[in-house]
């Protein structure tokens, strides 16, 4: 549940390698070194420091580098950055080397200064920057964003012309992430100032430093171009010389130019994924998401653990997935999707290691023990409860599904149904006021637990059903402070964390989400990283 339509995706950086599978009859591009690429929806900026939407995100992934590029899931590689750097000073302190030469699009030299200035700029309240909050960690980020301290203060300096040091507020693991996100990529502050206001706002007001520059783009324009950029440092590993992406809102329309050989890479939507299964072009990755429903604890009766309990137990999730969504969603196993973290000693992913294996079972004869337990202590023989969700069909849907098996299962259960525009829906799941079951989602801004383990914590914002125990925030709060730096301690805290959670049922956990696409076999060597989409550096076209 996040206001910042990027952020929506996701959450997680999921990155994999297409090497293809069988053709989709394309023949026009497969001769050449140029790419055609399928595009969701319009795109609003190219402004690091504004960017809010996912198509945004993925011409300047391929448009702009920072200091570090995701490589897979769970692992980041040097960027423009020489190396991966390991902290001082407790883990709050980052030394970084730059690539000597390195050169911005319009030739001039990018420096570690160029990162000083775009960190300011987006943390500075005059920016306005909806991404700014990820600076929380560093030092001096919150006083500056609250208007209390100058900009000048930001925990970041150029030590000399290809060392940037950054100095962090408390040792914060992921950091190596955020390293690799859009909202940190550096900045040339001539193009900036030159443009103003109007930096950005189309593909001449920019200057870049990634695999490719951007041609063609503007708010209104529909079909952009990528052109491989002569100055990037490792150009030579660039194979495409064009890379065309084509706005395609409609999924039967983006379908169908695949099929005819127009576009190279498409995302499939809904039932489209059960459909094309058999597709040899077809790919389904795990997209950082969960999907999930907050119960409204200023509600007294879902203040009942017992009542939580039996409405979750009504809910056949495998039915769901598979016969009402048939996106290629999966069942969930508690708040963190797969693919986000492993075990450190045995390398087990999180999401098969909860023990409460009751939270997200399908059990009705339970369901109804709880159910009856719960009315008698609530000492009530109806309940009624008001369920927002999104003005999505997939929400919408799954809604209905919940409705109708928790209504056939619980006697005197009425659940009444309230779809809302997503932004009007999340606002009033975070007011805490106006719903008793919120159904939202989360897609994480990068791979880290925290992520998600934040929606429980006390007094955060993105708890929308305003859960509390002191012991979840104990071990959420060890493991983001005291075991930070201890891999293995620091698991163990959200292992315990999310039994915790599971006990108290403290959500529904409803599906966890997935990208399908299909994408031409004749393009091989493309990555996807689920936060930034499509990654095309190092791409190629073949004839086979």
């Amino acid at each position: 549940m996040k206001k910042k339509l990027w952020m929506s995706l996701p959450i997680l950086l999921v990155s994999l390698v297409l090497t293809g599978c069988s053709g989709n009859g394309n023949k026009s591009s497969s001769d050449s070194k140029e790419a055609r690429v399928m595009e969701q929806a319009d795109i609003s900026a190219l402004d690091p420091s504004l960017i809010t939407d996912v198509g945004a995100l993925e011409t300047v992934n391929n448009s702009q580098e920072g200091l570090y590029r995701m490589k897979s899931s769970t692992e980041v590689e040097p960027g423009i950055a020489k190396d991966i750097v390991n902290p001082s000073n407790n883990g709050k302190t980052y030394t970084f080397k730059l690539r000597p030469g390195l050169k911005w699009s319009n030739g001039d030299p990018l420096t570690a200064q160029d990162f000083v200035y775009a960190w300011r700029r987006t943390v500075a309240p005059s920016t306005k920057s909806p991404v700014a909050y990820m600076y929380l960690v560093i030092k001096n980020a919150s006083q500056i964003e609250k208007g209390k301290m100058s900009p000048s203060k930001l925990g970041i300096k150029a030590i000399n012309k290809t060392t940037l040091q950054v100095n962090l507020s408390r040792a914060t693991p992921y950091f190596k992430y955020l390293c690799a996100g859009v909202p940190f990529l550096p900045q040339n502050k001539k193009t900036v100032e030159k443009y103003g206001k109007a930096y950005g706002t189309s593909s001449t007001r920019m200057v870049y430093d990634g695999p490719f520059v951007v041609q063609g783009w503007s708010p209104s324009t529909e079909t952009w171009t990528l052109k491989k950029n002569p100055n990037y440092w490792d150009k030579n590993k660039v194979k495409l010389n064009k890379v065309k992406f084509v706005v395609t809102k409609n999924p039967q329309t983006a379908l169908s130019l695949y099929t005819s050989g127009k576009l190279d890479n498409i995302t499939l939507a809904g039932q489209q994924a059960s459909q094309e299964k058999n597709n040899k072009g077809y790919l389904s990755y795990p997209s950082g998401e969960i999907d999930y429903i907050a119960y409204n604890f200023r509600n007294k009766a879902l203040r009942n653990i017992n009542i939580r309990k039996a409405i979750s137990l009504t809910i056949n999730r495998k039915s769901l997935v598979n016969n009402v969504l048939k996106n290629g969603a999966k069942v969930p196993t508690g708040i963190a999707p797969s693919d986000i973290a492993k075990n450190p000693s045995n390398g087990k992913d999180f999401a098969e290691e909860n023990t409460v294996k009751q939270s997200t079972e399908f059990n009705p004869k339970l369901a109804q023990k709880y159910w009856k337990k719960g009315m008698s202590q609530l000492k009530a023989k109806k309940l009624s409860l008001k369920l927002v969700c999104y003005d999505v069909d997939s929400f919408r849907n799954t809604a209905e599904y919940v409705q109708s098996s928790a209504q056939k299962y619980l006697k005197g259960l009425s659940i009444n149904i309230n779809v809302q525009p997503k932004v009007q829906a999340i606002t009033t799941m975070q007011s805490k006021k106006g719903y008793d079951l919120g159904f939202s989602n989360w897609i994480a801004s990068f791979p880290d637990l925290s992520e998600f383990f934040q929606l429980l914590d006390t007094g955060n914002a993105n708890n929308a059903g305003n859960y509390s125990n002191s012991r979840f925030d104990y071990y959420y709060a060890q493991a983001n402070g005291k075991d930070s730096m201890n891999p293995q301690k620091r698991y163990n805290d959200f292992l315990k964390a999310e039994e915790i959670a599971s006990k108290d049922q403290a959500v529904i956990d409803i599906n966890q989400g997935q990208t399908v696409r299909l994408n031409n076999p004749k393009l091989k060597g493309v990555a996807y990283a689920a936060a930034q989409g499509i990654t095309l550096k190092n791409a190629y076209m073949t004839n086979k």
